[in-house]
């Protein structure tokens, strides 16, 4: 491998390692990357056991990478969580392996609410004014579906979970896939559509919206009026199976059936097919007990020779 020396980039071949290590030494070597204040609204916050903490900081359009490590915390961590508006102080690190730059932070201040929460704040309380997340107005999932709609990314994982919830639980039903973007800024309207789509098909009698875990940035597309309007309106039955955690989107709220993730959202799809499952399995049991005391009892009655 040629010598990284010099400035001629067209005559230099980096390794990976190589390009990650001049990134970083940029970074480090940068007085403007260093001592920062950035205002912005915190997301997707995780504590590991290591008492680290990790989150992203987001305004309107763009989103950082910050941590905040144990030995340099303050007791204003104890009221940090998503959707608070801080101003953290820190400086730009590249995190090697991944080539990663982030905002290593040394000190935070609170600042309130942030807009993103406080916007979805303010549109959860207008659609539940309006009834649209009444529990009397949800309808009940059948028990024997003829068949599924299915709204995925197409190749998704959520997509084979469903596929093998089916296959394993009740391989007689053929969902019905109506792909659609899940992330982004067209998924609620590619949603919709696929929602008007299976609503459409007399042969659908329940429909399930999945996605597979995520960010929680990967999960607004579920908090879009006009998506949950739709599925409020939807004439079959909508299962939400949005897999995120720690955080209710208000497709949720507007669903007819909620469940944790797409594989459950799959068998919330078929009750009925897990009951009369079990009960065959029961009842080929106690046949086989009822046999093997029957062939004991000859057995015994015939002086027990063979």
């Amino acid at each position: 491998m040629p010598a990284v020396t010099g400035n001629d980039n067209e005559n230099v071949i980096y390794s990976v390692t190589q390009l990650s290590r001049k990134i970083r030494d940029i970074l480090a070597g940068n007085p403007q990357f260093k001592d920062l204040f950035l205002e912005g609204e915190i997301s997707n916050l995780r504590r590991p056991d290591s008492g680290h903490i990790y989150f992203d900081l987001k305004d309107e359009t763009s989103v950082l990478a910050c941590v905040y490590f144990k030995n340099l915390q303050a007791e204003v961590c104890n009221d940090l969580g998503n959707g608070i508006q801080i101003v953290a102080r820190g400086s730009l690190i590249s995190f090697e392996p991944r080539s990663q730059y982030q905002l290593k932070i040394t000190k935070i201040t609170q600042v309130g609410e942030g807009n993103t929460s406080r916007e979805l704040k303010h549109l959860r309380e207008k659609l539940e004014a309006e009834g649209l997340f009444n529990y009397d107005r949800k309808k009940k999932v059948p028990l024997r579906p003829r068949k599924v709609g299915v709204i995925a990314s197409k190749n998704s994982d959520a997509e084979q979970d469903i596929l093998n919830v089916f296959n394993s639980c009740k391989p007689t039903i053929k969902p019905v896939m109506a792909y659609a973007t899940t992330r982004g800024e067209g998924a609620p309207f590619s949603i919709i559509k696929a929602l008007k789509d299976l609503n459409e098909n007399p042969d659908v009698d329940e429909i399930i919206l999945a996605r597979g875990g995520g960010p929680s940035e990967d999960f607004m597309a579920f908090n879009d009026e006009a998506l949950v309007r739709a599925i409020a309106s939807s004439k079959k039955p909508v299962i939400t199976g949005i897999g995120h955690s720690g955080n209710s989107c208000l497709a949720d709220l507007a669903a007819d059936y909620v469940a944790t993730t797409p594989s459950t959202a799959a068998e919330a799809a078929v009750p009925e097919s897990h009951k009369s499952d079990l009960q065959k399995y029961k009842v080929a049991i106690v046949g086989l007990i009822v046999l093997l005391v029957f062939l004991i009892i000859v057995f015994l009655l015939a002086g027990g020779s063979v």
